[in-house]
This record gives C-alpha cells, structure tokens and sequence, in this order.
C-alpha cells in the first residue's frame, strides 16, 4: 500500500565427452533413450548466453555454445536436477526432463538488484509468490464501509461511480496488470462491474478474482489512502487479491492511477519496496521504473516457489492449474501509511 505524500559447434574429443557426457547440440542421439535439451538466455535482453557451464545430475556438465545451446544423452526422462554456472549470470538451479523441444532458461545478469526484487516478489520466507492464471477484475462501482483490514465482507453505502471513472479505473487496472506482470498478462480473464445497493453485505475475496473498490473509514480507521490483499497456496501461487482505495482520494487526486497500480501490486502478491525507487515504494509518488518492468520479466519467467537467489522447486505449479485448486490458502495483505 502507499503511503500520501554465428554458431560454434562444442568440440569434445571423446575422452572430454567421457567426462563431461555433453554433447553438440546438432549431433543425433547415439542410441540413448532421450535427450535434456536447452537454451541459456539472458532473460531482459532475449539474448543467447554462450560460454556457460550446464550441470546436470551429481556430475555430468557441457559448456553452452554460441547460441547458449545445451544438450546431454540421457536413459532415462528424469527430471534431472540441473545447475547452470557462468560469469555475468546469477547461478541457477532448476529441473529438467528429456523432451524433444528445447527447454528455455532465462538467466538473471548479475549487474541485477537481487535484493531489490527479493523485496517486492518474494515473501517472509524467501519464496517466489505470483499469480499462475491471469485473474479476473471485478469493480465495485458502489463506494464501500470500511470496518477492518482483516474483514472479508463489507457494506455498500450507496454513493455510486459513474461509466466514465468505471472505465477509467479498468484502464489504469489493464495498464498496471501488463506492466506488473511483464505483459504475460495483457488483459484480465473477465471485467465485472457490481453496483450493490445500500447495505448489501459483499465478500471481496473471491478465488480467481481481484476486487477493487472505494471505501470510507480507511483513513480514519488504517490511517491509510489505500490497501492490498491477496491470498496464496503453500507453492506461493496467489488465487485471489482485494484492493481497498480511500474514496475521497480515489476521487479526486491527480494521483490516483499511481495508487490504482501501486494496490495491484498488492492483489498480485507484491510487497514494499524499501532500497531503490518503485511503484512499490510505500510512498505514493513513483512512476513505474525500469527495475519494476525487468522484475516483473524475471518474476514472470519463474513457479512460484523459486527461492533467492534462483532456485526452482522440485515441483512447479502448473500455469493450466485452477486458481482455487492448487493448495491451501492463506491470507496476507499491505497497509500503506499516510505520511503527510
């Protein structure tokens, strides 16, 4: 929340393939079942990683070749635990099965803030946390009671937003969720507008959906111009997210779309951003930055569960997996203090 204010083949000789039981890329399988095939790239540029060593299981590795190109003959499909070493890159450590297709590894420059990104996409344990599925949006164009930040349901007071600040607000919200999101997501799964009526009691937090609305209270009773919630599965994939922006401000303040993106991030997981400048500072004011951008890429290139400084999990979470069937959910959020 934020507060006011050209191709060179690898050449093994057969004792170097012996000891390494890497290959070129371009040689055929020499009777091997399968093949752990991939390509190293630099994950902000796109760009191939020539030079780097790939390691797979206790001791096999191969050096990757001008086009980051990596291949080992294998018996059987795995997975096999692979680590790729190299200078200029964070080390990574993922798992990797024999496929036909080659498996694509974006690689973190070194020159990156790790420290920085650990901030605002991984949690108290040091965990990777992201939506898996892009949400979908339900604007509540009548203004809310705020009570609690711990409450789920909250009463309609009656004023209503107009068509325009609806369509407003999707738009700053369509806006924040590419940008937040590396433009994995580009749009959201659906756009919902509610208009609730008069103390009609309405839960804000819905699997598979993130819930915006204005509220009074929330200055008087969080000391806050707005508020983010989200709720995770034990592999760290967010299922659901509320946005709680102070109506008064929301209204009126030139600031707004700023607000409006800083809470998504929240909704998506997101946390303060302490060390450098970000959206996700818990002062309002920053524009999306260039750190905030390259985030979202690497966050966005990763399962949730990816722990610093790039580790995957054994088991990934799958991007088809139902947002409210991946595991149990608990329930987190961000206040963001008013500091004149």
């Amino acid at each position: 929340m934020v507060q006011r204010g050209s191709i060179a083949i690898l050449l093994c000789t057969s004792c170097t393939l012996a000891a390494c039981g890497g290959k070129s890329p371009t040689t055929p399988s020499s009777g091997s079942a399968s093949l752990v095939q991939g390509q190293t790239l630099n994950v902000v540029t796109g760009a191939p990683s020539p030079g780097l060593t790939v390691y797979i299981g206790a001791s096999r590795h191969a050096t990757t070749d001008a086009q980051g190109m990596f291949s080992f003959d294998v018996d059987d499909p795995g997975p096999y635990s692979t680590t790729v070493r190299g200078d200029g890159f964070v080390e990574r450590e993922t798992r990797l099965r024999a496929a036909a297709d080659r498996a694509r590894l974006p690689l973190i420059p070194a020159s990156f803030d790790l420290a920085a990104f650990d901030e605002m996409f991984r949690n108290v344990n040091s965990r990777l946390q992201r939506w898996v599925m892009p949400p979908s949006l339900v604007v509540l164009a009548t203004t809310m009671t705020f009570r609690s930040t711990g409450d789920d349901e909250f009463t309609a007071a009656g004023e209503q937003m107009t068509d325009d600040e609806v369509s407003l607000m999707v738009a700053h919200m369509s806006e924040g969720l590419g940008l937040l999101t590396g433009n994995t997501f580009t749009s959201f799964a659906s756009v919902e507008v509610e208009r609730p009526k008069s103390g009609d009691r309405v839960s804000v937090i819905r699997p598979g959906r993130i819930v915006v609305g204005r509220y009074t209270g929330i200055v008087t009773l969080a000391n806050t111009i707005g508020y983010g919630r989200w709720s995770e599965t034990s592999t760290g994939a967010i299922v659901s997210g509320a946005m709680f922006l102070d109506r008064d401000f929301d209204r009126g303040d030139a600031r707004r779309r700023l607000l409006r993106i800083h809470e998504l991030g929240h909704a998506l997981g997101y946390q303060h951003v302490q060390s450098r400048t970000s959206i996700m500072n818990p002062a309002i004011g920053p524009e999306p930055t260039d750190f905030d951008r390259t985030g979202a890429i690497i966050a966005f290139q990763r399962p949730p569960g990816n722990r610093s400084p790039d580790r995957d999990p054994a088991a990934a979470v799958s991007m088809s997996a139902p947002a409210d069937a991946v595991g149990a959910r608990t329930s987190s959020g961000v206040v963001c203090r008013i500091t004149g």
